[in-house]
């Protein structure tokens, strides 16, 4: 986690190096796409939707700083965990544990060119709200049972890095499209089921990438 976070400092410390806006005005930040879990988040959970809006402020030579919310779902894939954790007495498996997220993040991007496709490097840190009701039912012998109704939500620290490009579709308007990679720390998911009938979740780092396509509007030529 220091890492991460020195990292971000670092990438606002080479921004501020610069001394000319690739934009000289202030302007917000719209982008819908799909976030698909990596690594060990993708065990158990589908790909997810999002959306992120925000406001991008001019500074230095070739950057912004930037400051995003949003929301963001990821839904729970029975038929992995169907697949895993079955046997011959405890079956068929049907949960629904979908993790709901809002971000509120600070970031900054890096312009490599002042040419009219302007690809950028982007890191974003802060904060999200997550909420998450889980519930279902599973087989014990031919038997259907529901699993106990579990509740969890609250706040955990976040960082992005990405890449992206923009292509101006008007003196005001750019087409924005952004792949970025999301650590979400001490995040909190269902990890599996156990015999004694209930749902096991832990803690751990997820990651997930976003796949986002948008647009960018400044308010003044």
């Amino acid at each position: 986690m220091k890492k991460a976070v020195l990292l971000f400092l670092l990438t606002i410390v080479v921004a501020l190096g610069d001394s000319f806006a690739q934009r000289k005005t202030t302007g917000i930040d719209i982008k819908f796409g799909i976030q698909s879990p990596v690594f060990n988040f993708d065990n158990l959970y589908n790909t997810g939707y999002g959306f992120y809006f925000g406001g991008l402020f001019p500074f230095g030579k070739y950057s912004q700083f930037t400051i995003y919310s949003g929301y963001l779902n990821w839904e729970f894939d029975n038929e992995a965990l169907n697949l895993r954790n079955t046997n011959q007495n405890y079956t068929d498996f049907n949960i629904k544990a979908p993790i709901n997220l809002v971000p509120l993040v600070l970031g900054v991007k890096l312009y490599a060119a002042d040419t009219k496709v302007k690809p950028y490097l982007s890191a974003d840190f802060g904060f999200f709200y997550f909420w998450q009701i889980t519930s279902g039912t599973y087989t014990w012998r031919n038997e259907i049972s529901s699993l106990p109704n579990q509740k969890e939500s609250g706040f955990r620290t976040m960082l992005s890095l990405g890449a992206g490009v923009i292509t101006p579709l008007t003196k005001k308007i750019d087409l924005d499209f952004q792949i970025k990679l999301n650590g979400l720390y001490n995040a909190q998911a269902v990890s599996g089921t156990s015999s004694s009938g209930q749902i096991n979740e832990s803690s751990s780092t997820l990651y997930y990438l976003s796949f986002m396509i948008g647009l960018n509007y400044y308010f003044e030529n």
